[in-house]
């Protein structure tokens, strides 16, 4: 919001005070009555009160009337070539002191401006700085979960590591076991050629125990053989079963 200037009342006021009190209506001395103003202001103000401001008529002196007439044709000429003078004079200085005066409200109306500028800019310097700091707060809480994810990454990395160590724990394993189970089924099928041989072995004695009743201590020996040898093959299968099942 503009500031509001001084008035011409204000101005018209303190100048007929000071007359009053017979002091002269100087720019300083009505600002040092305002107590603050523009002197461009000021003076525009003092033109227009002394232009408003009758002008009092000097009594005159009784003279001789040749002697009067005289002086006053005297004065006259001189008045009138003063009056030309200073009325130039003065048409200049009105001129002078109107453009100073324009130029002074011109300058007091930018100093507004800009005063409002300021305020302008210092709102959104605070609206700025607010941003800012959510802006900070926003970085440091992001800085913050890049942070735990990194964490998280590495003890992922970690878990991944471990989890290598035992697939290769297990691969060293399963080549183990692997090896274990061809090595039964080599014996499985040693312990089939066995029992085939002790089937075929047991038959012949079988056979001969049919054959010839005196051999029968022969076929008991014989059956005997042969139901180790069955027994045995059972085992190595059982034992076979058991490591397929694994």
């Amino acid at each position: 919001m503009a500031r509001q200037g001084i008035t011409f009342e204000q101005v018209a006021a303190i100048a007929d005070a000071l007359i009053g009190a017979g002091q002269q209506p100087t720019i300083r001395a009505v600002r040092e009555k305002l107590g603050s103003g523009s002197p461009n202001t000021i003076h525009k103000h003092l033109t227009a009160w002394r232009q408003a401001r009758p002008v009092a008529a000097a009594a005159a002196p009784e003279l001789p009337q040749a002697l009067t007439a005289a002086i006053a044709a005297e004065i006259e000429r001189a008045a009138s070539q003063a009056r030309a003078e200073i009325e130039a004079q003065l048409v200049q200085a009105q001129a002078e002191a109107a453009e100073l005066a324009a130029a002074g409200e011109a300058i007091e109306a930018e100093r507004d401006a800009l005063a409002e500028q300021v305020v302008a800019l210092t709102t959104e310097r605070d609206t700025l700085a607010g941003k800012a700091a959510v802006l900070a707060a926003d970085l440091v809480e992001a800085q913050q979960r890049i942070a735990r994810e990194q964490q998280a990454a590495e003890a992922a990395r970690v878990d991944l590591a471990t989890a290598r160590l035992k697939i290769e724990a297990q691969e060293e394993r399963v080549s183990e076991l692997t090896a274990e189970l061809e090595r039964l089924r080599a014996a499985l099928a040693e312990a089939q050629q066995g029992r085939t041989a002790a089937e075929q072995q047991a038959a012949v004695l079988v056979a001969r125990l049919d054959a010839c009743a005196e051999a029968r201590a022969e076929r008991d020996e014989a059956r005997k053989a042969a139901a180790e040898a069955r027994e045995q093959a059972a085992r190595l299968a059982g034992q076979l079963e058991a490591l397929r099942q694994k």
